[in-house]
Formats: C-alpha cells, sequence, structure tokens
C-alpha cells in the first residue's frame, strides 16, 4: 500500500512539471567562442540525468572489474598455496617413510611456493642428513635461520639433534648450552643434554644437571634417584685408577642417601680393592682397608640386599671367622637362600673345618644355578677331605662353566 501511494504521488508529480514545461518550456543558453548551443530546458535536465546514470554505470564496471580481479589474483594465491603444501605434505609423508632422496626434493619444491618454508628446510635437513649429505644439511639450515631467525629454539633443536647423530657431540652440546640459555627449563633441550654429557663420559656435568631435570619434569620422584646413583657409581668407578686417599675425597661429596644406596657402596668398595691393583693381582687389602670395607659392606648389607657385595665380603682376609660366620648366618635368615651367600657360608664354613656344614652350603648354592666359583671351592674341599672322584668331578664342571662364562 506504501509503495502504491508513493507511486501514485510520483505520477502527479510527473504530470504536473510536464504541464508546466508545455506552458513554460523555457531554455538553457551555452556560449563558448566560436559556438552556442541552445535547448529546451527539459532536454537539458534530460540530459544531464543520462550522463549521471552512465557515469555511475563507468564507475560501477571499474569497481567489478576491480573485485574481479582481486578475485582471480585470490584464486592463483590460493592455487599455489595448495599446490606447495601438497608438495609439503607429500614430503613429510615420504621423510616418515625414510625415503629421504624423495623427501627432500618434494619439501625443496614446496618450500619455492610456501610462505612459511621453515618446516621444509628443516624437514629437507632431516632427509639430507640421513643421505650423509651434510653439506647440504648445513646449508638448510642455515637457511632456516635467515628465513625465520624468530624460531631459533626450533631450529637449534633440530641442528643439535643432527649433530648428535653424527656423533659431533662437542658441536652439539655448544648449540645446546646455547639453546639453554634461551630456555633454562626446556625438557627437550635439557633431555639432549644428558645424552650429549653420558655419551661424553661427562659426570659432573651430568650432576649439575639433575636439578634441571628434576624442576622441568624430565625425570619422576624415582627416575631421579635412578639417575643420581648411576652417576656416582660412574663417577666412582672412573676414579679406580687414583689413590685411594683421591677415592676418600670423592666419597666425602657424595650425599649422606647415596652412601646408603648398595650399589654405589659397591662401586667405592671395589674402587678401594682395586687399587693400587690389589684386587686385580690376587693380593690381599691392608688392614685399614680390610677394615673400612668389612665395616661398609656389614652395614649396607644389614638393609639391603646386594650381591657384588657379599662376593666382595667374601674376599677379606678375616681375623675373627666366628664373627664373620654369625653376621652371613644372620644375613641368610634375613635375604633367604642367595647363591652369593651361599656359596660365602660354605668358604666361611671350610675356613673354620665346618666339613659337614660347608659340603650342605655348597650343594645349596649349586643346587639353585650353576656356579663356577662354588663348584671350584666344592672340588677344593672334596679333594682336602680325600674325595678325589668327586673333587674331580666339580673340578669339570666348574672348568666348563668358565668356559661358557668367557664364550
Amino acid at each position: 500500500m506504501r509503495r502504491l501511494i508513493l507511486f501514485l504521488l510520483f505520477l502527479i508529480a510527473s504530470v504536473w512539471v510536464g504541464i508546466k514545461l508545455i506552458h513554460n518550456p523555457g531554455y538553457l543558453l551555452m556560449v563558448y567562442q566560436p559556438w552556442m548551443i541552445q535547448m529546451p530546458l527539459w532536454f537539458a535536465l534530460l540530459s544531464l540525468i543520462i550522463v549521471f546514470i552512465l557515469f555511475y554505470l563507468l564507475i560501477d564496471s571499474i569497481d567489478r572489474l576491480q573485485f574481479l580481479w582481486f578475485r582471480m589474483k585470490n584464486w592463483l594465491r590460493l592455487r599455489r598455496e595448495h599446490r606447495s603444501y601438497s608438495k609439503t605434505q607429500q614430503g613429510l609423508v615420504k621423510l616418515i617413510e625414510g625415503r629421504w632422496k624423495k623427501a627432500e626434493n618434494l619439501l625443496l619444491s614446496g618450500a619455492t611456493q610456501s610462505l612459511e618454508p621453515l618446516m621444509n628446510y628443516l624437514g629437507a635437513a632431516k632427509a639430507a642428513h640421513e643421505l650423509g649429505a651434510y653439506d647440504r644439511r648445513d646449508r638448510y639450515i642455515q637457511k632456516a635461520y635467515h628465513l625465520a631467525p624468530e624460531a631459533d629454539l626450533a631450529i637449534g633443536l633440530t641442528q643439535a639433534e643432527l649433530a648428535l647423530a653424527q656423533d659431533q657431540l662437542e658441536q652439539a652440546q655448544a648449540t645446546l648450552n646455547h639453546l639453554r640459555q634461551l630456555s633454562p627449563h626446556h625438557p627437550r633441550i635439557l633431555q639432549l643434554l644428558e645424552k650429549v654429557y653420558v655419551r661424553l663420559a661427562d659426570w659432573q656435568n651430568l650432576l649439575a644437571l639433575l636439578p634441571a631435570l628434576r624442576k622441568a619434569k624430565v625425570l619422576n620422584a624415582e627416575q631421579a634417584v635412578l639417575f643420581e646413583k648411576n652417576i656416582y657409581c660412574e663417577i666412582l668407578q672412573a676414579a679406580y685408577p687414583k689413590t685411594r686417599a683421591e677415592l676418600r675425597a670423592i666419597w666425602d661429596n657424595v650425599p649422606k642417601a647415596m652412601k646408603k644406596n648398595p650399589d654405589v657402596v659397591c662401586a667405592y668398595v671395589k674402587g678401594l680393592l682395586l687399587e693400587q691393583n690389589r684386587f686385580q693381582a690376587n693380593t690381599l687389602p691392608d688392614e685399614e682397608t680390610a677394615r673400612e670395607v668389612e665395616e661398609l659392606i656389614r652395614r649396607t648389607l644389614k638393609y639391603q640386599w646386594q650381591p657384588e657385595l657379599a662376593h666382595l665380603y667374601g674376599t677379606l682376609p678375616f681375623t675373627n671367622l666366628n664373627r664373620q660366620l654369625v653376621i652371613a648366618g644372620a644375613w641368610l635368615k634375613l635375604y633367604g637362600q642367595k647363591p652369593e651367600l651361599l656359596l660365602l657360608l660354605g668358604k666361611l664354613c671350610t675356613q673354620v673345618q665346618l666339613w659337614g656344614k660347608a659340603k650342605d652350603y655348597f650343594q645349596k648354592c649349586l643346587n639353585l644355578s650353576p656356579n663356577a666359583d662354588a663348584s671350584l671351592a666344592y672340588g677344593k674341599l672334596l679333594e682336602q677331605l680325600g674325595e678325589t672322584e668327586e673333587a674331580m668331578q666339580k673340578y669339570r664342571e666348574g672348568l666348563v662353566q668358565l668356559a661358557s662364562r668367557v664364550e
């Protein structure tokens, strides 16, 4: 209804204007030497309206052409990006499949048309590394640094991993130390540093890294304790050529909790016994060392079992064999029948001439598992008791077990 009223009003106005123009048409005169133009006023108005309409259509056509060109450019750009993305995706798939040459070519092709070619160059560096093309690998990493300097962390981690894989440990260490300055608690940086220090046998730096590994939650509480124990064992084992005083200085720096760990105690005890090649040369340690070792082993085995400590305990020179026999018997009640413990008891009983008990302990030890030391010690006992045939049998068993151990 509203539109109809507007249309009628427009129609009435048009008729009124037309009647007025018929009775008084008027004219428009334009003079521009040497020309002069004269036209009715209504024609001039109509011409002006037509010019405005044509001008509007021209401007609209130009806008439409610009929009069409913009859409064409966007389509071409998206098409290039799609092709680049497709090559990058194919290259990453080939990289995962281990088809290094194909992966390198596809990733490089995708990098030339990609807006963010960082992943292309890092993937190409990995592929070149696997192909043994280390110069190309380094060139791709440098391109990645140049194109995306803000991605220093990601590029550096890739560089360190590839250097580590090539056994370039010092280079990997330098890269990771630089990255650690940028991000001190980054888990991946700490994990790779741990691997580098382990392969360099740099136990002191690894020990210094342990708090950061804990803080970054790379290791849980149980793993951290095991890790720390292994580090101290390695530190003590690395110190074996040192003198007794140097070994004790290292032992003094071991935390109190770690001094109770049987594996750490075992590493220290072995170092004391190996000092000046005493243990390897089958010579007995001096009285002071023997007393320290005996006390350490006794105190440790009172709370935790460690088979190698029991074996080392049997090599010590004892002045009060009955006391040691009582101590070993207490361990037997505490931990049950262990091969190393039964062997120790057998040797102690032999030394105090308890032949029957010694034979019983040796036999129980051999019943648990083949044991060259037990067979030879049992054979020696039987030979002392005049049971030559049985002694020879045990000797043969011991030699067979020793031969299989060497193989």
